[in-house]
C-alpha cells in the first residue's frame, strides 16, 4: 500500500478551525483516509491525505470557516511532476532512452588487427567505400561483399574477417607471407648488355668472357656467360664480372626564359577544418590553386577514445608559408649544361661522360639545349637463365 500511496500523492495540510476535533470527526464520517493526524494546539488540526482528495477536504474546511495551508507534498506523482518543470533533464533523459534504443544499431568505431604492413587507415578507407562507413545500419552490412572487395582493392592481403559487437566493427586480416626474396647464390646467370656500345674494358671474375675489348655490342647481348667448357664437363655458374663500353646518348632539355627561386618568408597562416566522416568544414574561404612561392604542410588530427577507439571527427590544419620570389642567379645555359649532365650521370650505374656536342637556343619563350654525348659506362646486368627439369 505505501507503494501505491506514493504513486499517488499524498499532501500535507495545515488547518486553522475553530474545532479541530469536531473537523476530523466530520472528516472522518466523509470516509476520506488521513495519516500523520496532528492537534498542535487548540485551533490547528494537522493532516495527511490523498491528492485526490485536496479539493474537496478544502472546500469542506473554508465551509466550516477554516483557513487551509498545504505544509508539504510527498511521493513518486509530485517527483514526476517536478521532474516536468526542468525540460533540460528531460531533454537530456530522452537523448539518453534514445540512444540507448539506437546506438547497438549503428557501427560508431573501427578496429583492425592483424595488418603489419598495410596502414590500417588504407583498410578502413576501403571498407567504408563498400558500406563499412561512420553510422551504418549493422543489420544492413554485407560482410562477404567487404571482405571480397578488400581482397581485391588490396593484393597484400590473404584472408579478411569482419565481426561486429554493439556499435564496434572489428577487422581482422591476415597479410600474404610476401617476404622479400634473398640474392640468388645458385642457379645460373649471364651479364648481358643493358645498351649498345663498344667494349673497351672486360672484367670477368665467374663464368666466359664472350666478346673481347673493341667489339661493338647491342642491347641484349651476352657478353659473359654462365656456362664455361672444361673439356670434360661443363661447368654452369653465376656469371660475374663488369664491362665498360663507350656509348652515345642524344638528349633535349627545356627550360623556361624565366626562373625563380625562394626567397625570404613574407607571411605564414594556418587554416582550420572540421573533419566529420567523409564531410569537411572548411573556417576560411578557398583561394583555390596556391602560386609557385607558397609551401603548403597540411596535417590532420582524429579524436581518439580510451581503448584506442578513433572516431571519424578531426582537425585538419593548413599551414601556408609565403615566400618572396626572386629571380635565381644562375642562368638558362647554367641550367641546361648542370641538368643534362646530372641527368646523364643519373642513368648510368658507372661512368663518365668523355665528349658532348652541345646546341642552345631560345624557341618561343623556352631555352633548349640538343645534345649528343660519348660516354664510358658500364653496361653489363645479370639476368638469370630459366632451368626447365623434366
Amino acid at each position: 500500500m505505501e507503494f501505491w500511496r506514493s504513486m499517488n500523492g499524498m499532501v500535507k495540510l495545515k488547518i486553522t478551525v475553530a474545532d479541530p476535533s469536531m473537523l476530523l470527526s466530520e472528516l472522518h464520517q466523509m470516509r476520506i483516509p488521513m495519516e500523520q493526524v496532528l492537534v498542535p494546539d487548540e485551533l490547528t488540526l494537522q493532516v495527511c491525505i490523498r491528492r485526490q482528495d485536496y479539493r474537496a477536504v478544502i472546500a469542506f474546511a473554508e465551509k466550516r470557516g477554516g483557513e487551509c495551508k498545504t505544509a508539504g507534498k510527498y511521493g513518486l506523482f509530485w517527483d514526476l511532476v517536478g521532474i516536468t518543470k526542468r525540460p533540460m533533464l528531460l531533454i537530456g533523459m530522452g537523448i539518453i532512452l534514445a540512444l540507448t534504443f539506437f546506438l547497438p544499431t549503428r557501427l560508431l568505431f573501427y578496429r583492425v588487427e592483424g595488418n603489419h604492413t598495410v596502414p590500417a587507415r588504407q583498410i578502413i578507407a576501403f571498407a567504408a567505400e563498400n558500406g563499412l562507413e561512420f553510422g551504418a545500419i549493422r543489420r544492413e552490412i554485407r560482410s562477404e561483399k567487404i571482405k571480397n572487395a578488400l581482397l581485391k582493392a588490396i593484393p597484400e592481403l590473404e584472408w579478411v574477417g569482419i565481426n561486429t559487437a554493439g556499435c564496434v566493427a572489428t577487422i581482422s586480416v591476415r597479410e600474404r607471407q610476401n617476404q622479400a626474396e634473398p640474392p640468388m647464390t645458385s642457379g645460373v646467370s649471364n651479364i648481358i648488355a643493358a645498351r649498345n656500345g663498344t667494349v673497351q674494358e672486360l672484367i670477368v671474375t665467374a663464368g666466359s668472357a664472350l666478346v673481347k675489348p673493341g667489339q661493338e655490342v647491342t642491347a641484349g647481348q651476352v657478353l659473359i656467360s654462365g656456362y664455361t667448357d672444361c673439356g670434360l664437363m661443363i661447368r654452369a655458374e653465376r656469371a660475374q664480372g663488369e664491362i665498360y663500353a663507350i656509348t652515345s646518348h642524344q638528349l633535349t632539355v627545356l627550360v623556361p626564359d624565366y626562373s625563380s627561386e625562394l626567397g625570404g618568408i613574407s607571411s605564414e597562416t594556418k587554416n582550420f577544418s572540421l573533419i566529420f566522416g567523409k564531410k569537411r568544414i572548411n573556417f576560411f574561404e578557398s583561394g583555390g590553386n596556391l602560386d609557385t612561392g607558397c609551401v603548403k604542410m597540411y596535417e590532420e588530427n582524429y579524436v581518439t577514445l580510451p581503448g584506442g577507439f578513433v572516431l571519424p571527427i578531426g582537425i585538419a590544419t593548413e599551414h601556408c608559408i609565403y615566400y618572396n620570389p626572386t629571380e635565381t642567379d644562375i642562368s638558362q645555359e647554367q641550367q641546361l649544361l648542370q641538368g643534362s649532365e646530372r641527368y646523364l650521370l643519373t642513368q648510368m650505374v658507372a661512368g663518365r661522360i668523355l665528349s658532348r656536342e652541345e646546341e642552345i637556343f631560345r624557341e618561343n619563350g623556352v631555352w633548349c639545349l640538343e645534345g649528343s654525348y660519348e660516354c664510358l659506362e658500364m653496361i653489363g646486368k645479370e639476368q638469370s637463365e630459366e632451368i626447365i627439369t623434366p
